[in-house]
């Protein structure tokens, strides 16, 4: 059973995509995060990935590394949409809100 899974290809492709997709994860963090000066983490990540500790301390360079405009949201805030004043529900109801 073991023997036929290591012979399957499709066991090596997913290993391999998954390497590199940790591989680049520190780059891909400091993208979503947006770092200043984000080609000192990817060239870290690049040149430092291969080795045991190169990779963990890109890794931090990712998390830690100030952003950009660090005032920045992390996600989008969604307001509710304004409404003319003519419309009938942007009116306050007098009989309370939950009438």
């Amino acid at each position: 059973m073991m023997t036929a899974v290591l012979n399957s290809l499709y066991f090596w492709l997913a290993m391999i995509g998954l390497l590199a997709f940790l591989a680049v994860l520190p780059t891909l963090i400091a993208l979503a995060r947006g770092v200043d000066d984000i080609a000192i983490v990817i060239l870290f990540n690049v040149i430092c990935c291969t080795t045991a500790f190169g990779w963990p301390i890109a890794l931090i360079l990712a998390i830690r590394w100030p952003r950009r405009d660090p005032h920045r949201p992390w996600r989008l805030e969604r307001h509710p949409p304004i409404l003319p004043a003519d419309q009938y529900w942007s009116r306050p109801s007098r009989r309370g809100p939950y009438a």
